[in-house]
């Protein structure tokens, strides 16, 4: 997302994107920089709308999927799903999450992050058991930690 005072095209040349309706600079963020624009990236999209689906689904007690029984003697697997049975319809909001999970922090100390947005690289996961996080805050610096954004955009006083 690029912010800049007045009209875009007077400041930035745009191209159609390959989304439809949807047009992108054609400047990097290198160039806006020097320019003086601000350039701001939006990571995760897609999981959010993944969630948001999720928290939709939930709400409304529908869920896809049951338990997994024996098999009737199939020869690629002896695990079969059974049917899904809906659950209660639930008020779920993202808002509401306990920040202080400790079932969570534990799962997040052992490295099991594969899927989990921001801390699923290899450098997270080798960090994660070293430092521990306990706590929300502790995670925040975890994540500030490994990823280059603010040093390799020089937001940090190098020592």
């Amino acid at each position: 997302m690029v912010i800049c005072q007045g009209e875009l095209d007077a400041v930035v040349p745009l191209e159609p994107a390959t989304m439809p309706g949807r047009v992108v600079i054609q400047w990097d963020k290198d160039d806006c920089a020097d320019m003086g624009i601000v350039k701001v990236d939006l990571l995760g999209l897609g999981m959010m709308a993944a969630l948001q689906d999720a928290i939709e689904l939930v709400n409304r007690g529908q869920v896809a999927g049951g338990r997994w029984q024996e098999g009737a003697g199939t020869a690629d697997s002896h695990l079969q799903p059974t049917a899904p049975r809906p659950l209660p319809p639930a008020t779920f909001d993202l808002a509401h999450i306990p920040m202080d999970d400790a079932k969570v922090y534990e799962m997040l100390q052992q490295a099991e992050t594969i899927g989990v947005f921001q801390v699923e690289s290899r450098a997270q996961m080798a960090t994660l058991p070293r430092l521990k996080p306990a706590h929300f805050y502790d995670l925040v610096v975890q994540v500030a930690i490994i990823r280059p954004g603010p040093i390799v955009g020089e937001m940090c006083i190098r020592t």
